[in-house]
């Protein structure tokens, strides 16, 4: 009995560390991830438009009377919305957002709290994926093969990645803002998806700590409910991906 006790140990340990080389895919700011039902894009095109509409007009009404417009010096004008006129000041676009973002010192404690949670969901987000993929794999070969050394590992792992997901669901809350639906629909099923994984990695372990002593029918059905719970783990992977690596198409090969 030690001496199996031991193996799982070492088992564990192997395919964890070994796991956790999936790579973390983390998250950028909400409002850009399309977080809450907010201010759309059609809201912005609207305004650029109206913008230009009314300098047009401004143009027209000077060279009706006769003077021109002097143009100013300076950096690129701006159209409604914060956008630079087209073709003006490429190169330049998001530098001034991305030295406020890392400048919270005009923010309120709550605020700087809010948002150091939010980059945790980045920090945690490891262990459920590689833990719960990984305790499967040890399960599908424990089941196979005829192995309790395996299936004990792998409920190890299961009870280490449900906490992670747990955490992760937690803290993906801060990361995305509380909001119960956003206008970008990927954020919105990422939300859920990975309520779901949470919730369900914390009830699969916890079946997995009180099972089925020589039940072969549990067994197989028990690895059947982690694989389908491994799918969800790695969709939620995927569309996680895409909020920091270039959309839905992140993986195209």
């Amino acid at each position: 009995m030690p001496i199996i006790k031991f193996r799982t140990f070492i088992i564990c340990i192997a395919l964890g560390v070994s796991s956790l080389s999936v790579p973390a895919l983390a998250h950028g700011d909400p409002t850009e991830m399309g977080a809450g039902p907010g201010i759309g894009a059609d809201h912005h095109e609207k305004a650029n438009a109206a913008g230009e509409a009314a300098r047009n007009a401004d143009m027209q009404d000077m060279m009706d009377n006769g003077t021109m417009p002097k143009i100013p010096a300076g950096p690129a004008p701006m159209v409604p919305g914060g956008a630079h006129i087209e073709g003006m000041g490429d190169g330049h676009e998001g530098m001034m957002d991305h030295s406020e973002a890392a400048d919270n010192s005009n923010k309120g404690f709550g605020e700087r709290l809010f948002i150091w949670l939010g980059k945790l969901h980045t920090v945690v987000i490891h262990f459920p994926i590689a833990m719960i993929v990984a305790a499967f794999a040890a399960e599908a070969f424990g089941v196979a093969r005829g192995k309790p050394d395996w299936r004990s590992a792998a409920r190890i792992m299961l009870v280490i990645g449900a906490l992670g997901a747990v955490a992760a669901a937690f803290f993906g809350w801060f990361a995305g803002g509380f909001y119960l639906y956003d206008r970008n629909l990927i954020l919105t099923a990422h939300r859920y998806l990975g309520m779901t994984v949470a919730i369900g990695s914390v009830l699969l372990a916890w079946a997995g700590l009180s099972r089925f002593h020589h039940n072969r029918n549990k067994e197989r059905l028990f690895a059947v409910l982690l694989g389908i719970l491994t799918i969800g783990v790695l969709i939620q992977a995927f569309l996680g991906g895409t909020f920091m690596h270039g959309g839905i198409n992140h993986m195209n090969f």
